[in-house]
């Protein structure tokens, strides 16, 4: 299982690896493992390094720049420099950042800096002292508040054991594709997929609709399935309301747990 992050770490491995990893262990025992991204943690032999630090990256709501003494050097401005590359691409998708000075760092004034990375030098900076680090971090923990939780990720596949009211247990497949605010993909309905339909997705909330043709007779009826989800804790919390224009059923609901 994949875990999707929520807060980005950048930093240089030769000027504040260790202060980057005890960041990492702080935000860690605030937000979860699962919610937070370092590199040097995450990223196993084989990956494609660019490649998953630009889809992980995507999929978080805060950039947290670790800048210390030896940050600031000649390298910042090669194109292909991974943390020039990181806070580029946080500043182009509009993520919070957050420039945390460790080592007694000052924060790089604009002209210090490449073009597409100006505008970092325009964001309030915060301190972290060793003597203090655990204040500190505390410090950076409530300035990120709900950023980190509020940027949940709807991606991937779901699974839920679903207890219709009438006594029917599916095991049902939700998988979940968000283009800006718009849900897409399948949910299934007494286990077959369909077409999620006028999906929509904000902050922690989404709903969709499915449709089911059903045959009573000689008749044909479109059931109509809505559903709306809440995130709590990185599962899902459903509601479904089934009409069939037959009968008249209850809300069905049920937690869907991420397996993708």
């Amino acid at each position: 299982m994949e875990h999707m992050a929520a807060i980005f770490i950048s930093y240089r491995r030769n000027d504040s690896a260790g202060h980057a990893g005890r960041l990492y262990d702080a935000l860690c025992a605030h937000y979860g493992p699962e919610r937070v991204f370092l590199d040097v943690d995450d990223i196993h032999p084989g990956e494609d390094f660019c490649r998953k630090l630009e889809d992980t990256e995507r999929k978080c709501s805060a950039l947290v720049v670790v800048i210390g003494k030896g940050w600031l050097t000649p390298r910042l401005n090669e194109p292909q420099d991974f943390v020039r590359l990181e806070i580029a691409s946080g500043l182009q998708a509009k993520l919070r950042i957050f420039p945390v000075l460790v080592q007694g760092a000052r924060m790089p004034e604009q002209h210090e800096l490449p073009d597409d990375l100006a505008d970092l030098a325009h964001v309030q900076a915060l301190e972290i002292r060793d003597d203090r680090f655990q204040r500190d971090a505390a410090d950076l923990v409530s300035a990120l508040g709900e950023i980190a939780p509020a940027g949940e990720n709807w991606d991937g596949t779901w699974r839920a054991t679903v207890q219709y009211n009438w006594g029917a247990v599916h095991e049902e497949t939700f998988k979940l594709e968000l283009d800006e605010d718009e849900l897409l993909g399948t949910a299934s309905y007494l286990g077959v997929a369909r077409a999620i339909q006028d999906g929509k997705a904000s902050d922690r909330k989404i709903s969709f609709v499915t449709k089911t043709l059903t045959m009573l007779g000689d008749k044909t009826y479109e059931e109509k399935h809505s559903y709306s989800g809440k995130m709590t804790d990185g599962k899902i919390n459903f509601r479904l309301l089934t009409e069939t224009g037959y009968d008249s059923r209850p809300e069905d609901r049920f937690i869907a747990i991420r397996v993708i």
